[in-house]
């Protein structure tokens, strides 16, 4: 039986860590985003897709808007997905993630925890060629969350 996951919100990146090619030419990054979480159908037996939103603040994007889908399977609590950063300016840092979902109860409005890992698989802009990546973590109760971001980033304008 497959729980409700109208709490479930964002995400971060894949199990498999990227390490740039040039350590010395990464900055810290982070990044606090107030998300709108969707359930826009199934995707499996035991998967819910999701559509998650949001806007917030990011090292080197300044005022952020996120977009992206998200899988939860609901039986092995993981989260998998990409997400869009964009920049006030149209820059984009896309990234992709990987982790866990803890359900705090049997409602839907009950809160959500999840953390995990996410890579740059892609930019636009500033942040063309640019690698990088670290750990997200959040909670989502309803219809909104918070995804917290925390790593390093190929320095903007450095892409390798």
């Amino acid at each position: 039986m497959l729980r409700p996951l109208a709490a479930v919100t964002f995400v971060g990146a894949l199990a498999i860590p990227v390490v740039p090619a040039y350590a010395a030419d990464m900055v810290p990054f982070h990044a606090v985003i107030n998300t709108a979480p969707a359930v826009v159908g199934p995707c499996g037996p035991t998967c819910l897709a999701l559509e998650i939103t949001g806007s917030g603040q990011a090292t080197h994007l300044g005022r952020t808007h996120i977009d992206g889908p998200s899988q939860v399977d609901v039986v092995s609590a993981t989260q998998t997905g990409t997400s869009t950063l964009m920049a006030a300016k149209g820059d984009t840092l896309v990234i992709a993630f990987s982790g866990t979902v803890t359900f705090t109860g049997p409602d839907p409005a009950d809160p959500v925890l999840f953390a995990g890992t996410w890579n740059v698989i892609d930019g636009t802009g500033r942040f063309a060629g640019s690698s990088g990546g670290g750990s997200y973590g959040g909670n989502a109760a309803g219809p909104a969350g918070t995804l917290l971001l925390d790593g390093s980033i190929s320095g903007p304008g450095n892409g390798n």
